[in-house]
């Protein structure tokens, strides 16, 4: 039996199978090295992990995950699944090679991804032969759920939005200068803080204020992980993640600015499902 995750910073899902149609899912946070220590990644697979599966049948692992692009980042989480996978060869790769397997297979194109972080790579249906420096949340992922988030929250905050939607995300959020400051500076977890605010962006999209910071945010996307390539408007681009999936319109909407055909944007929410069908051929 293998496993299958597909790890961002805000959640992991994995996929076992035993490659004849028996198939466990299941889900815990999302083990990015930069974020999780190697006693928080054993306790929340040991507490999600199936109970009908014994964690020794399990004969290779591979992990995608954020932060997983560089070797000495992840000896932490390479000790932490070794341990728990006892039996098993466990192979850590990038979330940006997992998002190419996955939507690519081994055509050539451009991958990206648009969850609580963003990036991009161009994939010649082997490897990947460009990749922006991905610098997070701070000093990039522009489009992600992050930035967008933190985009929203500086509006807010700084009185940007016209009264009425204003006073509808203090009803619905009661966030304040105190209480935002306090999570985002003190907080374990800012990044998936602020990404969480997209979901009161998706819930008033039809406002023109939101629109235009989608519209601006996916714009932001393109110029710094889409327009690096050259001749991109040739081959097929695929999206993965939450924002590109519950916001796809707006998305396929601005790619057709820059003179995409919808036939060549395919857009998927998770990856576990297609990177199976990778490995096992």
């Amino acid at each position: 039996m293998i496993a299958i995750a597909d790890s961002g910073s805000t959640k992991t899902l994995w996929l076992l199978s035993d490659g004849k149609g028996q198939e466990y899912s299941f889900k815990t946070i999302g083990f990015n090295p930069y974020f999780v220590t190697k006693e928080e990644v054993e306790h929340c697979i040991s507490e999600a992990f199936p109970p009908k599966v014994n964690a020794k049948e399990i004969t290779d692992v591979y992990f995608y995950g954020s932060g997983c692009s560089n070797c000495d980042n992840f000896a932490h989480l390479q000790e932490a699944l070794s341990t728990f996978f006892s039996k098993a060869c466990v192979n850590i790769y990038s979330d940006m090679l997992g998002t190419a397997r996955a939507l690519l297979k081994h055509e050539k194109g451009v991958a990206a991804i648009l969850g609580t972080g963003s990036n991009s790579c161009f994939y010649d249906g082997t490897e990947i032969t460009k990749c922006p420096v991905s610098l997070g949340y701070i000093l990039g992922d522009e489009g992600s759920g992050a930035t967008i988030g933190k985009t929203f929250i500086k509006r807010y905050l700084e009185g940007r939005f016209d009264a009425e939607l204003t006073k509808q995300i203090f009803d619905e959020t009661g966030e304040t200068v105190s209480t935002v400051l306090k999570s985002v500076y003190k907080g374990e977890h800012p990044n998936r803080y602020l990404a969480n605010f997209t979901k009161i962006i998706s819930k008033h999209i039809e406002h023109p204020q939101m629109q235009e910071l989608m519209r601006q945010s996916f714009r932001d996307f393109f110029g710094n992980y889409l327009l690096i390539y050259p001749d991109y408007l040739k081959y097929r681009i695929g999206f993965c993640g939450s924002i590109a999936y519950y916001f796809s319109g707006i998305l396929v909407e601005e790619l057709e600015k820059l003179g995409y055909s919808r036939d060549n944007v395919f857009i998927i929410n998770e990856v576990t499902t297609e990177l199976l069908k990778y490995h096992l051929g």
